[in-house]
């Protein structure tokens, strides 16, 4: 790999627009939007015209929010060392800002303003997009040794002490983590059609219901091959946390692979389609790719009948017919649920059957390694707690206590379902 590779590269844009007025003098926008102008956008060219105003009210917005610290810090005639911890993350960055307005595909949301009689001004945005990494070993686990081990020492505190709501038995991560998911890491990214992203935010008064309105809208949102949406995710800073815990987001960890975790295999992170040639499974070496498609765990059917359709073979193999279409929208740019596939034609099938969460307590149980972190494993159909305490080397009634607060009737003979 030449090192010009790995080198990000930026097209000269247009200006940016500077607004005629200046932040300091826009009003604190009412939660009902009374006095405001809700603006929908459904365009990019709509966000970037705005880019100037929404940098600048990002900066208005830590400007604010720090005096209203400091003059609650004035009152009590103290500053202890807690407030100086507290004080308010950087602003969003131009450069941030910028690759988000120009990468987001699809990109929505809503522009706040005030009234053309109070001069137009910019009180709140927000965008939303689908979710897309650029990672191939981009991965959801909140139950990962390294999922939250780079906190700040205040996060981890909190986090100890119960403070801050998280996925703290692994389950949502692990649901995210088996959803659908196809792209090429090199080009336009590996999509995440079940996972919507709030990538942008910023409010003078009315970021709750910006948030509501756009959740709203998600949850109303038409199913259509590029976009079925089971969930919501955003990166949120120190500050900001609190804010997004009230409106019921719990974090999750998201991470790549970790060479010092382990060395997972990967034949569930399927290779589709490959332009160029790859690294055989063999340790064979060719050329490097420079287009690669991957995608969640699937199987390949090829069609027995001609004029079998996606929704025969989604009801077939009991899985959704949206999941099944965008894994195999490359075969027409027009298919449908009903669309007619010829004899031999083969389909790529989302593999329900494969679990892709990774479990940490058998990891550590094969390197024969320690950690501190919570272990957790997936149980198998039927298998029993004595089962799994002997197979782990642990007490059996220390398995069924670490458990009875989420599974009341566990015994040891428990019978248990798998995963």
């Amino acid at each position: 790999m030449n090192q010009e590779d790995l080198v990000a590269k930026r097209f000269a844009g247009k200006p940016l627009r500077q607004p005629e007025y200046k932040m300091r003098d826009v009003p604190t926008c009412s939660r009902d939007l009374t006095d405001s102008i809700l603006q929908e956008v459904s365009f990019r060219e709509g966000f970037q015209d705005a880019m100037a105003e929404m940098i600048l009210l990002c900066k208005e917005v830590m400007r604010r929010r720090q005096a209203k610290d400091d003059e609650s810090n004035l009152k009590c005639r103290k500053r202890t060392k807690d407030a100086n911890k507290n004080r308010t993350t950087k602003p969003l960055s131009l450069e941030y800002m910028a690759d988000r307005l120009d990468v987001d595909d699809p990109i929505s949301g809503f522009l706040v303003r005030t009234t053309r009689k109070e001069g137009n001004m910019l009180q709140g945005f927000i965008t939303v997009t689908t979710f897309t990494n650029w990672q191939k070993s981009f991965r959801w686990d909140s139950m990962h040794d390294s999922a939250f081990a780079y906190d700040s020492t205040d996060l981890a505190r909190e986090m100890s002490k119960g403070k801050r709501k998280y996925d703290i038995d692994g389950k949502l991560a692990a649901e995210i983590q088996n959803t659908v998911r196809c792209g090429d890491p090199w080009n336009e990214g590996i999509v995440w059609p079940r996972v919507a992203e709030v990538s942008l935010l910023g409010a003078l008064g009315c970021g709750k219901t910006l948030l509501s309105l756009v959740i709203e809208r998600l949850e109303c949102s038409q199913a259509s091959i590029a976009k079925n949406y089971d969930y919501i995710v955003l990166q949120a800073t120190n500050n900001s946390i609190p804010f997004y815990e009230s409106m019921g987001f719990v974090r999750v960890g998201a991470l790549t692979k970790n060479p010092d975790f382990e060395n997972k295999d990967t034949t569930n992170d399927a290779t589709l389609r490959v332009t160029g040639t790859i690294e055989s499974k063999d340790g064979a070496t060719t050329q490097e790719a420079k287009s690669q498609i991957v995608s969640s765990p699937v199987f390949v059917y090829t069609i027995e009948k001609s004029g079998q359709t996606p929704a025969f073979v989604a009801k077939k193999f009991k899985v959704d017919v949206w999941d099944l279409m965008f894994l195999n929208q490359h075969l027409s740019e027009s298919l449908q649920s009903r669309s007619w596939l010829r004899k031999g034609l083969q389909m790529y099938i989302p593999n329900n059957s494969c679990d892709d969460s990774i479990s940490n307590a058998e990891h550590n149980m094969k390197n024969n390694s320690k950690s501190s972190a919570t272990q957790w494993y997936l149980a198998k159909n039927n298998e029993t707690p004595k089962e799994i305490a002997h197979k782990f080397g642990v007490q059996c009634k220390d398995l069924i206590k670490a458990n009875k607060d989420r599974i009341s009737f566990l015994q040891s003979n428990s019978k248990l379902i798998e995963a």
